[in-house]
């Protein structure tokens, strides 16, 4: 499966905190100059003429391009009966759902010795305000925020990521603008596969088949008789 770079996936908000402006910055660089200085009133000068309107675009652009280099998403969601879903990510429902068993291995948060290797899966939180970096001593440092933060637009789709560092991947494919990683999820990993309600003969065949040898559950969504609602039946 694609762990997919925050710059290639449909929302354009991804991973892209709140923007601190210059004089949101001013005073903590003060602090930051008098502190290293001894109170030098150049030094002073110096730090917040340096950290202008450039050089914070710069570093926020630089910050963004090292997490497409080295960090991918794979979304995944707490409900396999949303209509929108099946109609934006299976071709109008020509595709099919994969269920995990979430209490399997690969779910389970990784980081190695060195912290060079590491898997976290979280829950995504909506909010109407983007994440806002520390620009004070005495706010927080951030870690999975800027990942799991999206705006209340995407409630509905009640997300869950896996996030990983790409030296954890299988397969890299070279692609413009963005490779393609590929990970081996175990298919022991999987507890069901629901087929889309207008999938196509030949694809539901070798799922089908594809679930038998394996073991794996079966189900054939199909829509509600009475209610705006996805149902499904093995």
């Amino acid at each position: 499966m694609r762990f997919t770079q925050a710059g290639d996936l449909k929302d354009p908000f991804e991973c892209l905190p709140r923007k601190p402006q210059k004089g949101e910055c001013t005073e903590a660089i003060k602090l930051i100059t008098q502190i290293i200085s001894g109170g030098s009133k150049k030094l002073e000068e110096y730090g917040v003429g340096k950290y202008n309107d450039e050089y914070i675009e710069n570093t926020f652009k630089k910050a963004y391009q090292n997490i497409n280099n080295e960090v991918g998403i794979l979304s995944l969601t707490k409900i396999w009966n949303n209509s929108l879903m099946w109609a934006h990510y299976t071709n109008s429902h020509k595709g099919y759902c994969v269920g995990f068993n979430s209490e399997h291995e690969f779910f389970k948060d990784y980081l190695s010795e060195d912290s060079n290797f590491s898997r976290h899966t979280k829950e995504v939180t909506y909010s109407d305000k983007r994440v806002k970096i520390p620009t004070t001593l005495t706010e927080p440092t951030l870690a999975f925020e800027p990942f799991l933060t999206k705006s209340t637009d995407w409630e509905y789709e009640k997300e869950v990521r896996v996030i990983s560092t790409f030296n954890l991947s299988e397969t890299m494919l070279e692609k413009e603008p963005y490779n393609i990683y590929l990970f081996k999820v175990p298919h022991n990993a999987i507890s069901e596969i629901i087929l889309g309600v207008n999938i196509d003969n030949d694809a539901e065949t070798k799922i089908r088949a594809f679930a038998v040898e394996k073991g794996i559950t079966i189900y054939k969504a199909k829509i509600s008789d009475t209610e705006f609602d996805m149902e499904r039946r093995e």
